[in-house]
């Protein structure tokens, strides 16, 4: 038995295809290896400082078993068993990591970690802006152009050359008024974009448009507003142009907002 289990190593550690299935393995026991046992190891681990890079950390450290998304108290009762008061305005700071590009809102109440943060638990991402205080002066000189640089262009895109007029409304649809969050607006646009003959829009072509008819989608917050449309079908993206595109069931989702 000795001998057959040392032959059983020996492929799997340097036999042909058993190398890839070693690679596997590894790699499997690389995710198990990086399982963070307590809630307050999580923060320790990901340097997490203030409340937003807190939520990102604990919300990662509810959701390592495997889960998809999290709600709102789940980290809350992370925060707990990590002895850390829960941020007395939640809702502000976890906005505040939306904005950041850190979370995703799923709507319903449940939200998700995008793959900005990947590694947040295992060292491979660090939370750079204000975890020192010289480099928080300093990059606090910066928010104006940087700032600056996420809003869009007022350059009309290529992509709506052929059009001439943008108006809120279209024939079947609620007015783009109606949309109420970043997810509508984001379908609304590129299915105007679609009736005109444009087959999807680009992140930057969706910033200039909703920015356009008044309500626009901050540039950090579109692959967000995609990620939210995406999961229950409403939007994909092409694989030859990188475009956004609404689905049919996106369609049908978009007519019935605000009917009921």
């Amino acid at each position: 038995m000795a001998q057959a289990a040392q032959i059983i190593a020996f492929l799997n550690s340097e036999g042909g295809n058993a190398t890839l299935s070693s690679s596997v393995g590894s790699s499997q026991s690389k995710m198990r290896s990086k399982q963070v046992e307590s809630a307050r190891d999580a923060l320790d681990i990901s340097g997490a400082m203030k409340n937003p890079e807190k939520i990102v950390a604990l919300a990662a450290y509810v959701m390592q078993d495997g889960g998809e998304s999290f709600k709102v108290e789940d980290v809350k009762s992370a925060f707990r068993r990590a002895r850390e008061t829960a941020p007395a305005n939640f809702p502000r700071d976890l906005d505040k990591a939306i904005a950041a590009g850190w979370v995703g809102d799923n709507g319903s109440g449940e939200y998700m970690l995008t793959a900005k943060v990947d590694g947040v638990l295992d060292g491979t991402f660090t939370f750079s802006k204000g975890n020192h205080s010289s480099r928080g002066r300093s990059s606090s000189r910066r928010t104006t152009p940087t700032a600056k640089s996420t809003k869009p262009n007022h350059e009309k895109p290529e992509t709506f050359a052929a059009i001439d007029e943008f108006p809120s409304t279209m024939d079947g649809y609620p007015p783009y008024g109606k949309m109420n969050h970043n997810k509508d607006k984001l379908l609304w646009v590129i299915k105007f974009a679609k009736d005109h003959g444009i087959k999807g829009l680009s992140n930057r072509d969706i910033a200039w448009l909703t920015d356009h008819l008044n309500s626009g989608i901050p540039t950090k917050q579109i692959t967000q507003a995609f990620i939210s449309a995406q999961r229950p079908g409403y939007a994909n993206k092409s694989t030859l142009d990188h475009t956004l595109r609404i689905t049919d069931e996106g369609e049908k989702f978009l007519a019935g907002i605000g009917s009921g």
